[in-house]
């Protein structure tokens, strides 16, 4: 009886509509998870915090894909979910301490290379430790400004999940670009 119970729950099928949201959401997932996730740990959220936040996140879309939410800019529209939830996260005191950009070096660490010579790495661990430090001094628009570009996102974008103008995004990044070539040359 059990046994029967549990074929007919696996022969359920969704409706063709639902799964092509599951579909869409899934695909989605795959392509902005990793810049989600290093989005939120450069925001200050442990690992485990982030990885928890990237789900729920997605868990919403899935939702609002669902309830025939609007389409035009899902990407954003994800991007200011998670943003919104990591500062609740931070208000409610369920963070002990805003660790802003101390992962930063998340959005680079594809740039060490495996079978570099030990001098390389160590050039380029230091290189790495000089950035996230100037990156950490950055002012915090300007720090989640370059945390949003680096994680693949227009400055359009960039605005929405801000609550900016394009324009105030466009100078902030450049003031951060500008700070960080003299601090690092």
């Amino acid at each position: 009886m059990r046994a029967e119970a549990v074929l007919l729950t696996t022969d359920v099928r969704l409706p063709e509509s639902d799964e092509r949201v599951c579909d869409e959401a899934g695909a989605i997932f795959e392509e902005l998870r990793t810049p989600l996730l290093r989005y939120l740990v450069s925001l200050g959220l442990r690992l485990d915090e982030a990885q928890d936040l990237v789900q729920e996140v997605f868990l919403r879309l899935h939702q609002h894909l669902l309830s025939d939410g609007a389409r035009d800019n899902l990407r954003s529209w994800i991007f200011r979910v998670a943003h919104n939830e990591a500062v609740n996260l931070h208000k409610s005191g369920f963070k002990r301490a805003f660790r802003r950009a101390v992962n930063w070096c998340y959005a680079l660490e594809d740039r060490i290379y495996p079978g570099a010579d030990p001098e390389q790495i160590a050039l380029e661990s230091e290189r790495l430790s000089r950035l996230t430090a100037a990156v950490r001094r950055l002012p915090e628009v300007q720090r989640n400004c370059l945390n949003l570009r680096t994680a693949g996102l227009r400055f359009r974008e960039i605005a929405i999940v801000l609550g900016l103008s394009t324009t105030t995004v466009a100078d902030n990044l450049n003031k951060a670009i500008a700070r960080l070539r003299k601090e690092l040359a």
